[in-house]
């Protein structure tokens, strides 16, 4: 069975309902919906966790067409080709209103050849004559789906069709039960003898596969000055023993399981801000894979270039790790070239951070400085390990492993709910008493419910008290009282009294 989230890509000739057909999966207007062909400009993508038990990412194509000087027949067939290579599973979409174009046998004709299952979509029949879907069945590919995106007309049920060809497909609901992190009170904790999956994130050339490189021992991954040089994702074993800090064997995990742990290596394509991005793009699908990396990753390991510092899109990256709940640790690469600057009596890099001095500067010192600027930069990650290295020279590398064994381990710790609820008059009353209105907020019980990542449920008599603010004192004080370094930490306050209300969804919010 499969257990990565599948691809879900919908393409189709410009201005048969794409974008709405996107709008209608997550619920809210995104991509830009207009009578005028081409208005899409930016591919886009999200992951559906609510339209059946098989969670999946859908991926609007519709900006991956250029409008411009380029022949639209042409970038029809790039679109159809590159979704066909890099999705799961594709979503046809034509007009269900009037009658079929040459663009739309094009691809057809395209499609035709393709391995990728193919769902295939009349869209806009609700403004129509259902009946006209039986003449797209021409095009050889069956009775369509028949649809209006924009009404949700017929949605519900398509949706139900798509969860039924991701099962002929081989994914399996029971495998993706243990990746939701929603009210899942009974999930067991992982095994702590799999192995470890770790990401590789960050952009383009930041020296992300010369550290898988240097980690393995042996130039797997091509290592290139030419960013975007790997365009996919690259999955490598690893037995490390932590005590010699060196590579190990099979042979040596069974004789020894406590000092020998095993890794998997998820190396991905470097992701580029949006703007940055081709709308013909091969390298949208890179950042598509480098997604459903981070998804299937248990910790991932963001690269930060030692002289760009910290981007807008290192911090973007950063938010959708926490936001899938995964570990996090901060490596700054390069290293070795900040150690030339501090040894260097002259400048002769124009790169440098402005709020770090680097020439003739103490090592040490710089480092500091470093800490300080990372935690000025990335603030909501106070609680990510930091690392400096040169997957270059491999200067310090091995200290990632040892780190990433030590995030793993606080992320399946449990915390005994006595031992948790001796801790409340702490956390209740070393802070500003919470309130709603005139009427006070009392925590009642909390337990950890969850782990990997750990999720604390507070029981409390007015949750409206609680506020946003004071949910991050609470994740404070846990961390402060606990540890959970490396790791996102869930926060959801229930209210104690909502099942004698007749409140069966306990009017919970979510940290």
């Amino acid at each position: 069975m499969k257990k990565d989230l599948p691809i879900v890509a919908i393409i189709g000739r410009p201005n048969v309902g794409k974008s709405s057909l996107f709008n209608a999966f997550i619920g809210e207007r995104r991509s830009i919906v207009s009578e005028i062909a081409g208005t899409t400009r930016d591919s886009l993508m999200e992951q559906i966790n609510d339209l059946g038990k098989i969670p999946f990412w859908v991926v609007d194509t519709a900006g991956l067409s250029d409008f411009g000087d380029n022949n639209l027949e042409n970038e029809i067939q790039i679109q159809a080709q590159v979704a066909m290579e890099n999705a799961d599973l594709i979503l046809w979409v034509v007009d269900g209103r009037n009658e079929l174009t040459e663009d739309d046998y094009i691809i057809a004709d395209k499609l035709r050849r393709s391995k990728t299952p193919i769902l295939f979509i009349a869209n806009k029949i609700d403004d129509g004559d259902p009946s006209k879907a039986y003449e797209f069945m021409e095009l050889g590919f069956g009775m369509p789906e028949t649809i209006s995106a924009k009404n949700n007309f017929g949605f519900w049920d398509f949706a139900e069709r798509l969860q039924k060809q991701l099962v002929e497909m081989g994914y399996n609901a029971k495998d993706y039960a243990e990746t939701e992190f929603e009210n899942n009170e009974d999930r067991r904790d992982e095994d702590p003898d799999k192995p470890i999956k770790i990401a590789f994130i960050g952009r383009p050339n930041v020296g992300k596969s010369s550290l898988l490189n240097q980690l393995v021992g042996q130039n797997r991954s091509v290592v290139s000055d030419v960013s975007g040089t790997t365009r996919d994702s690259i999955d490598m074993d690893l037995f490390w023993d932590l005590e010699k800090n060196c590579i190990a064997t099979e042979v040596d995990r069974e004789a020894n399981p406590a000092q020998v742990k095993p890794f998997k290596l998820i190396d991905t394509a470097g992701v580029r801000k949006p703007g940055k991005i081709g709308r013909q793009n091969f390298e949208f699908w890179s950042s598509v894979r480098t997604m459903r990396s981070i998804e299937r990753a248990d910790i991932c390991a963001i690269l930060i270039d030692a002289l760009d510092g910290v981007t807008h899109q290192d911090l973007v990256l950063a938010g959708k790790i926490v936001k899938a709940g995964k570990g996090i640790v901060l490596c700054v690469n390069k290293f070795d070239l900040i150690k030339e600057k501090s040894q260097a009596k002259e400048e002769t890099d124009e790169r440098e951070i402005a709020e770090i001095k680097m020439w003739g500067e103490d090592l040490d010192k710089i480092r500091k400085d470093y800490m300080w600027y990372l935690h000025q930069k990335i603030a909501f990650l106070p609680w990510a390990p930091v690392l400096f290295f040169s997957a270059k020279t491999g200067k310090g590398v091995k200290d990632l492993l040892g780190t990433v064994v030590g995030i793993a381990e606080q992320r399946r710790k449990r915390v005994t709910t006595a031992n948790l609820n001796r801790y409340i008059p702490e956390i209740y009353y070393g802070h500003v008493l919470p309130s709603a209105g005139t009427k006070k907020g009392k925590i009642k019980m909390v337990q950890q419910v969850d782990s990997n990542p750990p999720k604390f449920l507070f029981f409390v008599n007015n949750i409206a008290a609680f506020h946003f603010t004071y949910k991050r004192y609470v994740e404070n004080k846990i961390r402060e009282k606990y540890g959970f370094f490396g790791t996102p930490i869930i926060i959801e306050f229930r209210d104690a009294m909502a099942r004698y209300r007749g409140n069966k969804s306990g009017n919970s919010k979510t940290e």
